[in-house]
């Protein structure tokens, strides 16, 4: 007996609540805000384990981007509603399709193109969140990784000064799109170019060659990540006038990793190259014959 008028008490209060709060268009105005703001925060958290198990997705941040914006456009205009100046206003224009077409057509032009222009982008995936692209807007080249899509652009971390460039929906679309990791898994992979001389010896040098790069703490990332187990593959790419060309590829996960990489492999080559009298690069010297 006691629960049901408590529960009675709490209902006639919540029923007060309400009839005040929407007795003051200043109250219910400021009520459907904070409302506003608690369904966007919602969207956000709700996204949360979709972005971290598919994080390199694109359609996912634009659909979350749109849907954010479609609850501040219905939130905000049932808070321009409370007016009755704006309400009359906007009842004026709705009297009139040819010219609510016309104003929304030129007002959101271009917010409509991006709008439009980023959802193709997202239905055919040139890029994922995450991949190396390289794009020309203006004549200015851009190298950079995809870091978010919304409704009105694409943001791209730049890889030569680290700083985030905003490109519109409308022309990352028609752009020319260059993508490292389109339709591939995310690795780089290069060539490293060895030349030893005749002396030395050859199957020591390729095996010292495959020690120092599965040594590389990068290498050894990639592999593990990837679950690569194979063996590194040191070939003879040619015999040339002054020494044998060897060739091997160095794997990591990044672009920029691999030019690391493949440096720190360098070094550590010319210092064990270095120590070993039965290994030598080849390099310009002048024997004399006496």
């Amino acid at each position: 007996m006691q629960t049901n008028e408590n529960y009675e008490e709490l209902t006639t209060t919540a029923k007060s609540f309400l009839q005040v709060l929407t007795s003051n268009n200043l109250y219910y105005g400021l009520f459907l805000l904070v409302v506003m703001i608690v369904a966007v925060k919602a969207v956000d958290f709700i996204f949360i384990p979709i972005r971290k198990k598919r994080k390199d997705n694109i359609l996912y941040n634009f659909l979350k981007g749109c849907l954010e914006a479609l609850i501040v456009i219905f939130f905000g205009l049932k808070i321009l509603s409370l007016s009755e100046t704006l309400s009359k206003f906007a009842s004026q224009i709705l009297m009139s399709s040819s010219l609510i077409v016309v104003v929304l057509g030129f007002v959101f032009q271009e917010g409509l193109s991006n709008i439009v222009h980023g959802f193709i982008l997202t239905l055919f995936k040139p890029f994922n969140i995450g991949d190396r692209v390289n794009i020309t807007i203006d004549g200015q080249r851009i190298t950079g990784y995809i870091q978010s899509i919304n409704l009105r652009n694409t943001v791209i971390l730049n890889v030569m000064n680290s700083s985030s460039v905003i490109v519109p929906n409308s022309r990352m679309d028609l752009c020319v799109i260059e993508n490292n990791y389109f339709g591939m898994e995310k690795i780089s992979s290069n060539f490293l170019d060895l030349s030893i001389t005749y002396e030395c010896d050859l199957q020591k040098a390729i095996t010292t060659i495959e020690e120092v790069i599965l040594a590389h703490p990068l290498v050894q990332k990639v592999r593990k990540e990837k679950n690569i187990t194979g063996s590194i593959n040191v070939l003879v790419r040619d015999l040339g006038d002054n020494g044998i060309i060897l060739r091997t590829a160095v794997t990591t996960l990044t672009v920029e990793e691999n030019f690391i990489a493949c440096s720190d492999i360098r070094k550590a080559l010319a210092l064990r190259f270095k120590e070993d009298p039965d290994l030598e690069f080849v390099y310009p010297h002048v024997h004399i014959v006496k």
